[in-house]
């Protein structure tokens, strides 16, 4: 799955709006930093599948030589926007050796309001 055009992706009491790249929890704007929030919407466009570590370096850094240390950032700034942390993994979970996945279900939302869930 890929985000779609026009759809709102729910989850916990936030909102993703990848059309214009926002985050919303309880209708207030959460802060990201656009290499964050791309992270985020890979992982829930991987719906509840791992998203491995070698496809978040080629997506996030296109290939360019970066550390273990710039991707374990992004993930950190994610955990805490979203409430999360490495020492619980409620939202983001840590798949040793090979990657991350999306742990909430996700409800996805069309702007004419049909929806569905992952």
């Amino acid at each position: 799955m890929h985000l779609l055009s026009g759809m709102e992706y729910h989850f916990l009491n936030f909102r993703l709006l990848p059309d214009q790249a926002r985050l919303i929890y309880q209708e207030e704007d959460v802060a990201l930093a656009p290499k964050t929030f791309h992270f985020l919407c890979l992982l829930i466009s991987a719906g509840n599948a791992v998203v491995s570590r070698d496809a978040l370096f080629d997506r996030l850094w296109q290939g360019r030589a970066v550390s273990d240390e710039s991707l374990a950032q992004v993930v950190a700034q994610c955990r805490r926007a979203l409430g999360d942390s490495a020492s619980t993994q409620n939202v983001i979970k840590t798949v040793p050796k090979l990657g991350f996945r999306f742990v909430p279900d996700i409800r996805v939302v069309a702007a004419a309001g049909v929806t569905g869930q992952l």
